[in-house]
């Protein structure tokens, strides 16, 4: 095949704003170009349920795709919103995931390889919840499997890996990803190493703060977190706890957060800012009208002296 000779057939024209076709491509959303092709073809509204069945996606991922042409600014959606709030997860029946795991060489491989993942064969219920995350979300079958090694980490990592990971948790992840949008490797590659990131200044800012030897509790993770959102890290902590330490005698979380809230609020988020812009005044020295003697009071000591030295 020459490639310099393909050419492409147009028996009728599609009118797209050049506007709008800059702003596709520069996102470079192949579902997204998709789903405002099938728009303009059909008039230009969305009817969600016609557009899923025209294009073989879940009705979930063609809200999804809504929200981000919406973001585009390429879809008004209006006051109704049409595409919120997203629906429940669809019940599946049992027949279905049968026919799609015999059918569907990509849908086969993932549920051989969560299997292995999970070291045990799928209960129906299993296989109901990893069909709807294939299906209802549409996620991609790599993408679904980082999600699924991910879990299992966390989960070993946090109970042993004699308990077993039960696929609730697998399926509230996977829809806590698509909430997020991540829909491809690349995004969910990104997202794993954020959070491996946040994970280890985290346990830094855990042991600035003097915490060592146990798990934080809720709210000590919720300051740390929050603090961390704020652009402080561990030497800035470490400087906010021997501060309030200092001042009240011990770790009192929400005196250090009041510190720290002041630091923000000042600009200062570095121990350099800090220690320039933070510190308390100098006390000039008080003057007072007899610290400077007058000359009558020098000649007044002089023949003091001059009397005792004859003396």
């Amino acid at each position: 095949m020459d490639d310099g000779k393909l050419k492409l057939n147009r028996p009728k024209l599609l009118a797209v704003p050049l506007r709008d076709a800059e702003t596709l491509l520069e996102a470079g959303d192949g579902d997204g170009a998709l789903l405002y092709l099938y728009l303009v073809k059909n008039g230009g509204v969305l009817d969600v349920d016609r557009a899923a069945e025209a294009l073989r996606l879940s009705v979930r991922a063609v809200r999804l795709i809504a929200r981000r042409l919406e973001r585009m600014g390429l879809l008004d959606t209006g006051a109704e919103r049409e595409h919120l709030p997203s629906p429940e997860p669809p019940e599946y029946q049992a027949a279905d995931v049968v026919r799609r795991s015999q059918t569907d060489p990509a849908f086969q491989d993932l549920v051989k390889e969560t299997q292995q993942t999970l070291g045990r064969t799928l209960t129906s219920t299993d296989l109901k919840k990893l069909f709807g995350i294939y299906d209802d979300l549409s996620l991609p079958a790599d993408v679904i499997m980082l999600l699924i090694h991910h879990c299992k980490e966390e989960h070993d990592e946090r109970y042993g890996a004699t308990r077993q990971l039960g696929f609730a948790v697998i399926e509230k992840e996977a829809y806590a990803w698509f909430d997020r949008e991540i829909m491809t490797y690349e995004q969910a590659e990104n997202y794993l190493a954020e959070l491996d990131r946040r994970r280890s200044m985290l346990g830094q800012m855990q042991r600035a703060v003097g915490i060592r030897g146990r798990d934080l509790s809720a709210t000590e993770r919720k300051y740390l977190l929050a603090w961390m959102e704020l652009g402080f890290g561990p030497e800035e902590l470490a400087l906010a706890a021997d501060r309030t330490v200092t001042n009240t005698g011990e770790l009192k979380w929400r005196y250090m957060n009041s510190i720290i809230q002041s630091w923000h609020s000042k600009g200062l988020h570095t121990v350099d800012q800090i220690e320039q812009g933070d510190r308390k005044p100098a006390r000039a020295p008080r003057q007072t009208a007899s610290s400077a003697p007058d000359a009558a009071e020098l000649e007044r000591m002089r023949k003091l002296r001059e009397r005792l030295k004859n003396n």
